[in-house]
């Protein structure tokens, strides 16, 4: 008898592994295991592809991520995907009908070669938050759970991931395309929580990886049993070759069940803050100005901006940011829009009063056509 099969039997003699065949991922019921979750099963799919570990959690839409419910992000509105990235959802689009996504895999690089041995999937199911993870123990197994994957993942109307489109997405596609199977999951609108969540809060945070995130945003700690990233590969090929242990891949799948976990208040939060529901931080201020000028929001933008210029600045920053209003208006507007801008500009005794002198002279010269006051600007 193998190592492996000596540990499915120790699974199943304390009740923590069960066998069933046939191809749905659903499961019922709760069975504690050495995780610490609300409710977990943890059972062993068999089918015509072969065998895999399917273990399913199940949240109630309070349970608390930090200080963020997993339920709240239902009550966004369906333009709060526009603001994540997805311009071409529907119009009646419901974070209900989304799937959140998360892999773990062989490699952090991606590529041909690379096994994704853990896919993380979570979902709002009626009066509830039912994350399913599809393990396989060996690189055989993929190939048994992809099937069971793709039925799921059909159900969905878009998917959202954090990194999902650079990484997550493009390597579950060649894993799919290499067993056999068509990658329809691809076509699904994408909101990649990461892109949104650089722009707005980079400039105060630096770190937007999604533990730095869950700790800054959310205020979320993840209990001792996480396993870092980067160790994740190693283990399980320690684990694959029989030379690993249970508590080093109970924390690895504990590590995905976080990441699938902290997506939806993340996105809430996120999300919300984007769309004007949920106030911003006072230094996210400038970004959310900029993420409103590239949805063609001008009024939201500029009540951005005038609301991070009454908050303390040095001089030259004060003065860059209305020069930043100010081209925008321009360039959408005309100079007419950002006359008044430009004039608070001139009288700041910064080098960028410069600039601002410049486009006053030019509005004179070729919109007011008062070359006097062109002349004074270009004098002055």
């Amino acid at each position: 008898m193998s190592d492996l099969e000596a540990r499915l039997q120790r699974l199943r003699a304390a009740g923590r592994l069960k066998r069933r065949s046939g191809r749905a991922p659903a499961a019922t019921g709760a069975r504690p295991d050495n995780i610490p979750v609300r409710q977990s099963e943890m059972e062993e799919v068999c089918g015509a592809d072969g065998c895999f570990v399917l273990r399913t959690l199940r949240y109630e839409l309070t349970h608390q991520q930090g200080d963020v419910m997993l339920g709240a992000v239902l009550q966004l509105p369906a333009q709060t995907a526009a603001h994540l990235g997805a311009a071409d959802i529907a119009p009646t689009f419901s974070f209900h009908d989304a799937v959140f996504l998360d892999t773990e895999t062989t490699g952090l690089a991606g590529g041909t070669g690379t096994i994704v041995f853990l896919t993380g999937v979570g979902r709002f199911e009626d009066d509830a938050y039912v994350i399913r993870q599809f393990f396989a123990r060996n690189p055989g197994e993929e190939a048994a759970y992809l099937p069971h994957l793709a039925e799921l993942l059909a159900e969905a109307q878009a998917v959202v991931s954090f990194n999902g489109k650079s990484f997550d997405i493009p390597l579950l596609r060649s894993r799919f395309i290499l067993a056999g199977l068509s990658p329809d999951f691809v076509q699904l609108p994408q909101l990649d929580l990461l892109h949104p969540a650089r722009r707005l809060w980079r400039q105060r945070l630096q770190s937007c990886s999604l533990l730095h995130l869950e700790q800054a945003i959310l205020h979320h700690r993840r209990a001792a049993a996480d396993i870092p990233s980067w160790q994740i590969p190693s283990i399980w090929f320690r684990y694959a070759r029989g030379e690993g242990n249970d508590d080093e891949i109970a924390g690895v799948l504990y590590h995905n069940q976080e990441d699938v976990l902290s997506m939806a208040p993340l996105a809430h939060v996120l999300g919300g803050t984007l769309c004007g529901l949920l106030p911003p931080h006072p230094h996210d201020l400038i970004s959310l100005a900029r993420h409103r000028l590239r949805m063609d929001d001008i009024t939201g933008a500029t009540a951005a901006y005038e609301q991070a210029l009454s908050l303390p600045h040095l001089p030259l920053q004060r003065s860059q940011l209305m020069l930043e209003l100010a081209s925008h208006l321009k360039r959408r507007h005309g100079r007419q829009a950002a006359l008044n801008w430009w004039q608070h500009v001139a009288a700041d005794d910064t080098l960028a009063a410069v600039e601002a002198h410049i486009e006053l002279a030019k509005y004179h010269e070729w919109e007011s056509r008062d070359l006097q006051a062109a002349l004074l600007w270009t004098e002055q």
